[in-house]
């Protein structure tokens, strides 16, 4: 595990890109890791595109610049892809395969990119991609953001240890809640 670090959270609003955020900061104040975030980009109630930088570490500022990004956190294929300036050789990233169409694509007036090359794109050109092509049985699709950080901290220089998120799930999940959003963390930190 390594503190400094910059990632980038891409998504659709509704995904809860907003509450993974939260998660981080709270998980990073719980582990003595200083952090900031940038202000979310988009349009996250009304199921646009979503996307926030956020820093660990020394001299921190939020900001991820471009070909900055040591993480992609991508909540949604088409969103992570809108993220290719942000990434570099050494990125590491997790891909979930679920797939929210736009408005351009749903009134024909667009495709949907082929997530399938992208995915290829990216295993040629960064160092790890984890990308999630399994349906997740009897998971809320609003919480498979819970899973994709699991999976993410099975990277070995994650800037955050997993107790220390699964506390901050904890403190941040709303009672009723909580049990069922740790246990996903868990599945996503151990399935295959």
């Amino acid at each position: 595990m390594i503190n400094n670090a910059k990632m980038i959270v891409a998504g659709v609003g509704g995904q809860g890109g907003m509450f993974l955020i939260k998660i981080l900061i709270e998980a990073a104040m719980i582990a003595g890791v200083k952090v900031s975030t940038s202000e979310i980009h988009g349009l996250s109630q009304r199921g646009g595109t979503v996307y926030a930088g956020i820093t660990f570490g020394e001299n921190t500022f939020g900001f991820v610049e471009e070909g900055q990004a040591d993480f992609l956190l991508g909540l949604e294929a088409l969103e992570a892809q809108r993220c290719i300036p942000f990434i570099h050789t050494g990125t590491k990233a997790v891909i979930d395969s679920i797939k929210i169409l736009p408005f351009s694509v749903n009134a024909g007036m667009a495709q949907y990119p082929d997530s399938e090359a992208f995915i290829r794109h990216l295993e040629k050109n960064i160092e790890k991609v984890i990308y999630i092509k399994h349906e997740l049985k009897g998971v809320n699709p609003l919480t498979r953001n819970i899973y994709v950080l699991g999976r993410a901290t099975r990277f070995d220089d994650f800037p955050l240890p997993p107790d220390a998120i699964e506390k901050a799930i904890e403190k941040v999940s709303k009672p009723a809640f909580r049990e069922a959003n740790v246990n996903l963390f868990r599945k996503g930190r151990t399935d295959d």
